[in-house]
């Protein structure tokens, strides 16, 4: 696994370990609205998002989870409705995702996600099981309420 270092970096690597995944993520919101990057862990040789300017909020995915609240799974991004920023599939290699949000006032302000670069794959209900703990425990770290149900 990578030296990556940030915010919430031990939920982050657990999540990773737990869903064998490639990319995990903290993106919380900016004093500008927007969610970069602010924690990561990364597989072998899979390529950071941190310092990547992508139009979360704008996005179909994050549209959908800000609508829905709860769990966003995905097991292929090549197919997915709703469809993910292609930025993510085309330069950083995502096939599959799963994104769950964390809010403040009812407002969704932050988003971990989990990120399959090798190809699509089925999430497991222990893959969810493990996004929904990681997401109450960084919610309780950084003062926020997990937009998800265990």
């Amino acid at each position: 696994m990578s030296e990556s270092i940030g915010v919430c970096q031990p939920e982050l690597e657990q999540l990773l370990a737990d869903t064998g995944a490639s990319r995990t993520t903290l993106r919380m919101e900016a004093e500008d609205g927007s969610l970069p990057v602010v924690g990561e862990a990364l597989g072998d040789g899979v390529g950071s998002l941190r310092g990547v300017q992508l139009d979360v909020r704008g996005a179909a995915t994050f549209r959908k989870l800000d609508r829905d609240r709860g769990l966003l799974v995905q097991e292929d991004l090549a197919t997915a409705d709703p469809a993910p920023p292609p930025e993510l599939i085309e330069a950083y290699g995502a096939k599959a995702q799963m994104l769950a949000p964390l809010e403040r006032g009812g407002r969704v302000v932050g988003v971990i996600s989990v990120h399959e670069a090798r190809g699509p794959r089925p999430w497991h209900q222990s893959d969810r099981e493990a996004l929904v703990r990681a997401a109450l425990a960084i919610a309780a770290e950084l003062g926020v309420d997990a937009g998800v149900t265990p």
